[in-house]
């Protein structure tokens, strides 16, 4: 009988959490905020939190929104931009919720083909001319699901083309700061704020149960989403809020972010040794930070059934198809040739063995 292995959802294991800190703040928020935090209210988010997040952006304090996590603001926004048949453009592959948030308001979600350095520019302005589409979602820093990061001279021409065509470029930045190795790029809002919304959250450098979100943009966007909020939740989550706050105000988050990136180095370093070693040849990303790796395999692979099997060998895998706007195109026609390898949740035992097991089903 086999130990399962999980290389499913890119989730913090359970070390990574700051545990006695994240108590002792909500304590702190709690104690020291109730008649706020623990009443209706803030609908925007809580304001201690977005003036500390706005003075980290440059940006006024209603250019920044508070929620219950990113996915939920994704849905908000897309309440508010979407209109059935509106065409919403992804990579290709790309975040497998924010395609199906997407289609459930009503959107036509068109996937752009993703390669080593960001997606097809060249398709992306080719759709663009087709139908101008409500927003572009993006994640340019570490992809979710490849491991990609979009080059600059991509970021300058994706915004080169949003300004030209007239639609907005998501910039969704969840794993930017769980940088292994090299510079980072700069952020998408740096080179054009008027047409970018940035949106992340602390699930990855906190705890994703405590559920707080945020997104930077123009404030009239701002004020348009919280309306939109309003009327979903009334108002937000604000003791997990607070406790953010309060976990920023002491400097606790910079030296987290270390913390994290030293857990997580040596199970990145695994996860890209180990494709090397068993899945040698393979179109592999090599990504500086992030959760994910992902693997696009041969066509001459036995992937028939490829995630049923893996299963019986006691490998838990995501389906491949699910990541595709347009499963039908790209180079995994059928889904099942491209395989997402989240790594931060899995020791570097599990990993080696892990991708041992997928190389064996080939």
């Amino acid at each position: 009988m086999h130990d399962t292995i999980m290389f499913t959802r890119g989730v913090p294991p359970t070390e990574a959490f700051p545990t006695a800190q994240i108590a002792e703040c909500l304590a702190t928020a709690v104690e020291t905020d109730a008649a706020v935090v623990l009443q209706y209210g803030h609908q925007p988010g809580y304001a201690p939190l977005r003036a500390l997040l706005a003075a980290d952006y440059g940006v006024k304090d209603n250019e920044i929104m508070v929620a219950n996590g990113s996915l939920q603001l994704q849905d908000l926004l897309a309440a508010h931009l979407v209109r059935p048949g509106t065409t919403v453009l992804t990579e290709q592959p790309s975040y497998d919720r924010a395609i199906t948030t997407f289609r459930r308001r009503g959107a036509r979600v068109v996937g752009i083909p993703l390669e080593a350095d960001g997606l097809d520019v060249a398709r992306l302005e080719a759709e663009v001319k087709r139908q101008t589409p409500a927003f572009l979602y993006t994640v340019p820093d570490f992809q979710n699901p490849a491991g990609v990061t979009t080059s600059l001279e991509k970021r300058r021409a994706i915004l080169d083309i949003a300004e030209r065509y007239g639609f907005w470029v998501i910039e969704d930045i969840p794993y930017r700061l769980l940088r292994y190795r090299g510079e980072s790029v700069p952020m998408m809002r740096a080179i054009n704020p008027g047409r970018v919304i940035t949106i992340t959250s602390f699930s990855k450098l906190l705890s994703p149960g405590m559920r707080v979100g945020y997104l930077a943009a123009p404030s009239s966007l701002v004020a348009a989403v919280t309306k939109e909020a309003e009327n979903t939740y009334l108002s937000p989550v604000l003791p997990t809020q607070a406790a953010v706050a309060e976990f920023i105000r002491r400097g606790w988050m910079a030296p987290n972010i270390e913390r994290l990136k030293e857990l997580y180095r040596p199970r990145w370093e695994a996860m890209m040794n180990a494709v090397r070693r068993y899945l040698s040849g393979v179109a592999a990303s090599e990504p500086d930070g992030g959760f994910f790796i992902s693997v696009t395999l041969p066509a001459d692979a036995n992937t028939r059934n490829l995630v049923a099997r893996a299963k019986e060998i006691g490998l838990v895998l995501t389906e491949g198809q699910a990541f595709f706007a347009d499963p039908d195109e790209g180079p995994a026609p059928d889904g099942e040739r491209f395989v997402r390898l989240p790594f931060c949740a899995v020791t570097p035992e599990q990993i080696d063995e892990g991708v041992r097991r997928l190389a064996s089903l080939l």
